[in-house]
């Protein structure tokens, strides 16, 4: 039976499937005041403050870097956006010293798979099956307009920034016509991150619908033509346990002809399916290789690993929604022991709760470690570089991003090392893995634009964000709710 074969699914999940197309359908009913359209309000963001030359002083600087290695108390010199040197007593006439005493400086954290349209839902994921995430983040989907897509993106984006991630990859499943992908990428250039914007498809949980490829070439070129670096333009697909091998092979064919990166969920058992197919039905389509990455995958075959390592696939984990939703728990060591690059993911805050990359670092370390039974299994070194330079491998950008080193973007993150849930001062590397939070993050650069600075974002009404963020729920919410329970919506997970 091939892999794509859609008998091998669960009754469970068949039986999901069917309950979200009528919840869908009960959205008829949804009185017409949920369904308006978002009121028209201010911009979230300025002006981008402005590149300059900077020295930052007497940081202890995790280069992550193999070559540069780790200083003590060293300098970072940065203009026109680019590192320009990293070492001791640097000197640069003219530049802003910013003195970085006391304080640990780090790539800018990287993030590789979040649904950041669905934030404004944080914490929405209820504790039965009617109101679970999967179907109410189909059926928030289903009512929101592209002015509420892009209030979760910028949610999402203020907090990143706050958080020190300086790249996102926004895998945007919420598109149903292509002016929601313009009000989403619209909010990445007003913020002025990095990211990788995932083009994906209209709907959670349903089965061969493909994306839309006709709008790929207009977005590519209306959105991404000269953005410096700071978007790329990818996919993200439904992928083998969800579309045809037709469709899947139609996607990764037209992703590959405009050189987009491709992504899909993969392995995740949510119909009680201990081990995916997906792997290898990807392997045997000639569908993996070092432009894909892989979401997920905690239920995967043993014999899935030679393909992954041989065709340079990466695998992006989200521990805490992983473990949430029941997914399992992520085989970090089985992964890393063959070589494949794994990196970090937020996956969507309306499980997750937040965007703490700092968590999520010391929960992968602490899954790894509980899983072999040894204090010693993943070492704080190893997660850093998951969350730095082997995120910027999977999103292919380890050109620009993910080390601090000479000639690279300047994306620098500055934490504070004398917060007292920081003090007192013993290992760097310990300290960022294990101790710190996104409030101990003082100074966060971006293509070397300072966009948070003393603790406080630069350019972003945060007010305004959450004020948006709220209206959005309290138009939807009750409505949502009240189709879920008329649908009589009930999921055997």
């Amino acid at each position: 039976m091939s892999a794509f074969d859609p008998m091998r699914r669960a009754i469970s999940r068949r039986a999901m499937l069917q309950h979200m197309a009528v919840a869908s359908a009960a959205l008829a009913a949804v009185p017409s005041r949920v369904l308006a359209q978002a009121p028209a309000s201010p911009p979230a963001t300025t002006a981008l403050p402005a590149r300059g030359e900077y020295l930052i002083r007497n940081a202890l600087v995790l280069t992550m870097d193999a070559k540069l290695g780790d200083l003590p108390k060293g300098d970072i010199h940065v203009r026109d956006g680019a590192i320009v040197a990293v070492g001791p007593s640097l000197q640069a006439a003219g530049a802003t010293v910013i003195d970085a005493t006391n304080m640990i400086a780090l790539p800018g954290l990287i993030d590789t798979h979040w649904h950041m349209w669905g934030s404004v839902a944080r914490n929405m994921a209820g504790e039965d099956s009617k109101t679970g995430y999967f179907l109410f983040a189909r059926a928030v989907g289903d009512v929101f307009t592209p002015e509420d897509n892009a209030r979760g993106v910028r949610l999402s984006l203020a907090e990143a920034i706050h958080s020190g991630i300086t790249t996102v990859h926004n895998w945007a499943h919420n598109l149903p016509r292509p002016e929601f992908a313009d009000a989403e990428l619209q909010a990445h250039v007003d913020f002025g991150g990095r990211a990788l914007y995932g083009y994906g498809y209209a709907g959670v949980g349903m089965t061969n619908q493909p994306i839309n490829l006709a709008d790929l070439p207009r977005v590519q070129k209306q959105w991404f033509s000269d953005r410096s670096g700071l978007l790329t333009l990818g996919i993200a697909s439904r992928g083998p346990e969800s579309n045809s091998a037709e469709i899947c092979k139609r996607e990764w064919d037209t992703a590959r002809q405009l050189g987009l990166r491709i992504s899909t969920h993969i392995g995740t058992g949510m119909a009680r399916v201990k081990q995916s197919q997906g792997v290898k039905a990807l392997a045997e389509a000639g569908l993996l290789g070092p432009d894909v990455i892989l979401v997920h995958d905690t239920n995967y075959l043993p014999e899935d690993l030679e393909p992954l390592a041989k065709t340079g696939t990466h695998i992006s984990m989200s521990p805490y929604t992983e473990m949430r939703t029941g997914f399992g728990f992520p085989p970090i060591q089985p992964m890393l022991d063959k070589g494949i690059n794994i990196c970090l993911s937020v996956d969507t805050t309306v499980l997750a709760g937040n965007c703490d990359m700092f968590a999520i670092m010391k929960a992968m370390q602490n899954v790894a470690n509980g899983a072999k039974q040894s204090e010693f299994a993943l070492s704080p070194r190893r997660v850093l570089e998951m969350a730095t330079i082997d995120g910027a491998r999977a999103l292919g950008i380890e050109d620009r991003v993910g080390t601090l080193t000479p000639g690279k973007r300047a994306d620098i993150v500055l934490v504070r090392m004398d917060d007292l849930n920081m003090a007192p001062f013993t290992d760097g590397v310990r300290m960022i893995v294990q101790a710190a939070q996104p409030a101990n993050v003082d100074t966060v650069f971006i293509d070397g634009r300072i966009l948070k600075r003393g603790g406080r974002l630069q350019h972003i009404d945060t007010a305004k964000i959450m004020a948006d963020a709220t209206e959005t729920m309290g138009r939807v919410r009750a409505g949502v709710e009240k189709v879920l329970e008329r649908s009589g919506v009930s999921v055997v997970r």
